[in-house]
């Protein structure tokens, strides 16, 4: 990946930019949005690519969940969380197995059959080169949640 040429840059506005590309897609794609959120500073070709990444790995969790009766669903949220700005993307899939959780960010490590691994490797180097942090974590109620941690653009300056 080049470098990242970071600017001051609404992440709201690029979410809802990538979610329209998702809007006729076989999960329904919830947002949730914060108001006035500052802008963070960052590289939006590069965050678009985590975007893109979080929602198309999302949704890929969910490939079987209409076989199983049960509705799909993705979320996608942002929020000022103390000095940063959040992103989170979850899905009410099965999760991460818990034998690959310490090593989910390491190239080729995979649940798809038809997986590289190199998504969320990309992902974390992304999100370390603009100085923020990324957690996923199963969550109590089914599913898994990826949370990305931006510092915001007056941190920067």
């Amino acid at each position: 990946l080049p470098a990242p040429v970071p600017t001051g840059l609404d992440l709201n506005a690029l979410v809802a930019d990538v979610l329209i590309l998702y809007e006729t897609s076989r999960v329904p794609i919830t947002r949730r949005l914060a108001p006035s959120l500052p802008p963070v500073w960052a590289d939006g070709a590069q965050i678009r690519q985590v975007i893109h990444n979080l929602v198309q790995n999302a949704q890929d969790a969910l490939d079987h969940r209409k076989e199983s009766g049960r509705q799909p669903a993705v979320e996608v949220c942002t929020e000022l969380a103390g000095d940063k700005v959040r992103l989170s993307v979850s899905d009410n899939g099965d999760g991460f197995p818990e034998e690959l959780m310490a090593r989910i960010f390491e190239p080729y490590v995979t649940t798809k059959p038809r997986g590289t691994g190199l998504g969320l490797a990309i992902v974390k180097k992304i999100v370390d080169e603009h100085h923020g942090t990324i957690a996923i974590e199963n969550l109590p109620s089914r599913g898994a949640s990826v949370s990305v941690l931006l510092p915001r653009t007056a941190q920067a300056a």
